[in-house]
């Protein structure tokens, strides 16, 4: 089958759907600017695709994301996350993270460690050349992670490294040309969906998604020529300080031009 991912459908206030193609966030922290080039020397070099880098030490204080800000340079935007301890001090330092680039998607995803289980940010709106927004998203054993969305039709190179006193995790990123022009992931105001990607695609279908902080369900859809051939709703925690992950896995289905929708209409 090919898949056509549709997120979003929220209802309006006079009763009628809205749908949209855009996501509409409300950044929980502030987005800076910084002079000069952040990104000039540092001796680590990008990468475009998989691992980018494994940071931290086994021993770390932190319990928490004490605030996330992005930073627009000539040559490249960066991103300064910073780690707080259980009394919300700054943390000394941070526990083994790993960076990973999700190309396809053109995602820079952040495995946080068990220990950093409490978040002040659950999204930023970046809205640069390079980057369009990031989401703190809580998956359901309770663990965090961080998705970096680029621009779209952006092709990112990332490169990582952690700091101590105080503890925080420095990420940068810049364009390449070589590499494929990533597909992208499907947002909106309510949902993200980064896997399945738009194209073609195959069963067992592994739907991999996150909801809007506070929600406490979801909708998806499997849309077959304008007939809805799979109907789910599934529940969520309903937590408020980060996204909510989920995942869905679909055994068969239609085959053909098929439209996945998941969101709250």
């Amino acid at each position: 089958m090919c898949l056509i991912l549709l997120t979003a459908c929220s209802p309006s206030s006079d009763g009628t759907t809205t749908t949209s193609s855009l996501p509409l966030v409300t950044s929980t922290t502030t987005a800076t600017g910084t002079e000069g080039d952040a990104c000039a020397g540092g001796g680590l070099a990008f990468r475009s695709e998989g691992l980018v880098a494994t940071v931290g030490d086994a021993g770390s204080d932190a319990t928490r994301i004490g605030g996330i800000r992005w930073q627009p340079a000539p040559s490249c935007e960066r991103f300064v996350i910073e780690f707080a301890t259980e009394s919300d001090s700054p943390a000394s330092s941070l526990g083994l993270t790993g960076v990973t680039m999700l190309a396809g998607a053109g995602i820079v995803r952040v495995s946080l460690p068990e220990a950093v289980a409490a978040t002040s940010v659950a999204d930023l709106v970046s809205d640069g050349a390079l980057t369009s927004r990031l989401y703190v998203v809580r998956e359901a054993d309770g663990s965090l992670f961080i998705d970096i969305h680029g621009a779209p039709q952006v092709p990112l190179g990332a490169r990582a490294f952690a700091q101590s006193s105080p503890a925080r995790l420095i990420i940068d990123l810049v364009a390449v040309d070589d590499s494929p022009i990533p597909v992208g992931s499907a947002v909106s105001d309510v949902s993200v969906v980064p896997s399945p990607l738009p194209g073609p695609a195959l069963y067992p279908l592994t739907i991999e998604a996150y909801a809007q902080p506070a929600l406490r369900s979801i909708r998806l859809l499997l849309i077959d020529d304008e007939s809805i051939t799979v109907d789910r709703a599934i529940a969520l925690p309903g937590g408020t300080d980060a996204w909510q992950s989920l995942s869905s896995r679909l055994d068969d289905g239609p085959s053909g031009v098929t439209t996945l929708f998941i969101g709250t209409a």
